[in-house]
């Protein structure tokens, strides 16, 4: 290092000799931009990094480590922490989204809507948040339509605008080529040019026939007008019943993405078993069960891992990975948790402590990887610490702390033999003298 400094205050120097400007401000830039520069600055970007993914501003987060990872030459903790954050952000993004379709379903449109925004700010182009905005919140007029069996571009156009040249329309909006069928059920979003005044004839024949009403209403996907009109119809009949049977379904599963789980159930309950389309839709509401707690239980071990509670937040994502062992983000939050926690142990001198959390860490952990070696090694010099004053208190022949020292040797490294013969020597020892008369 010193041979090199020295090389570069010769270059300075020769430079300033020479007069030559030029030069030595080319040499003032490459010193300025230099490699020690950079590392210096890497070390308060990663902390602006932990301070703003403390914060929630997982975004910004993730910009930092990208500029760590531009300025470092060792880009593994970079990598590492890129990767995390990606998929934090994509967890956060599919929560902000699950709880803007909640607040729908409680009539509190603003936190819907601040909930899908905060979707897009995490993740511009994800597409679900995309079409709940366009769909609710644009200053223009648009409606939303069910697809049936057979719907194409041109016969969406002709029902919903009684004129089938519009299909450019409703193929421009949803991004669809204008001559291919639709899937039955996917959702369109339409301008709302107002619908044509039906004839008073079919409307006179609407209102006396309750179960076309109830059709025509659940077309519109709406659900609950449909269910009004199907029960005023033949109750007995048993395409009345068969239909109510589909609205309750379609009412379950509309709950179950508003993430109003208990409704969901109260509307399957409704549906006899056996009737098409329930096993699937109950598999749907557990699945959803399950993914509303594990998230609930995500939020609650982050939230504890970001007030430092590194512990809780431990305990809390082993437990979560009890409930779903293949959540990949519990596995994460739990590797990291242990390492923040073992870390702690070792700043703090706990070293058997450290050893003892960092036992049940993955492979995969590169940190806890080196941070384990580290703790091994102090562990191992402590232990040759406790072994030499062992041999002092021998020497003294004071046998009780001679072994008390060695056991505290094997305690820190299981592995160091002669402390084991020493203490079985000794502890012969003390047989003979307790013998003697």
């Amino acid at each position: 290092m010193m041979k090199f400094l020295r090389a570069v205050i010769a270059a300075v120097l020769l430079l300033s000799l020479s007069g030559c400007a030029g030069s030595l401000d080319s040499m003032r830039s490459w010193l300025d931009s230099g490699p020690w520069w950079r590392a210096a600055q890497a070390d308060g970007i990663r902390a602006r990094a932990r301070e703003l993914e403390a914060r929630n501003e997982l975004a910004m987060a993730l910009d930092h480590w990208r500029l760590v990872q531009h300025i470092t030459a060792d880009t593994g903790e970079a990598q590492r922490e890129i990767a995390r954050l990606r998929k934090k952000i994509a967890g956060a993004v599919k929560t902000h989204y699950r709880q803007g379709l909640a607040a729908l379903g409680k009539k509190a449109p603003t936190a819907a809507r601040n909930h899908f925004l905060a979707a897009l700010r995490l993740n511009p182009g994800y597409e679900p948040a995309l079409r709940q905005i366009r769909s609710r919140f644009s200053p223009f007029p648009l409606m939303v339509y069910q697809c049936k069996a057979g719907d194409r571009p041109a016969s969406v156009a002709g029902e919903v605008y009684a004129d089938e040249n519009k299909a450019f329309l409703v193929a421009w909006f949803n991004r669809l080529p204008e001559d291919r069928p639709l899937k039955p059920g996917s959702v369109l979003i339409l301008p709302n040019l107002g619908r044509p005044a039906p004839p008073p004839k079919a409307r006179e024949e609407k209102a006396e026939d309750p179960l076309a009403e109830a059709r025509n209403r659940l077309v519109e996907n709406d659900l609950e007008g449909a269910l009004a009109s199907a029960r005023q119809a033949d109750a007995p009949d048993a395409d009345v019943q068969a239909l109510i049977h589909t609205i309750h379904l379609q009412l379950a599963q509309q709950r179950i993405e508003a993430l109003q789980l208990e409704d969901a159930a109260d509307y399957l309950a409704m549906v006899p078993d056996g009737f098409e389309g329930k096993a699937t839709l109950a598999a749907n509401l557990e699945s959803a069960r399950q993914q509303q707690e594990l998230d609930q239980g995500l939020a609650r071990a982050r939230e504890a891992f970001a007030q430092g509670l590194y512990a809780r937040s431990l305990d809390q994502a082993e437990q979560l990975l009890e409930l779903a062992s293949d959540s990949r983000e519990a596995a994460e939050l739990a590797a990291e948790s242990r390492y923040r926690l073992a870390l702690d142990d070792y700043d703090h001198k706990r070293y058997l402590e450290a050893r003892a959390v960092l036992a049940g860490m993955e492979p995969g952990h590169a940190a806890g990887a080196a941070l384990k070696e580290k703790v091994h090694d102090r562990l191992v010099e402590l232990a040759q610490i406790h072994y030499r004053n062992g041999v002092k208190h021998f020497i003294n022949e004071d046998l009780e702390k001679a072994i008390a020292e060695w056991e505290t040797a094997l305690t820190c490294d299981p592995e160091h033999a002669k402390a084991r013969e020493n203490i079985a020597n000794a502890r012969r020892i003390q047989q003979k003298l307790k013998a003697l008369p």
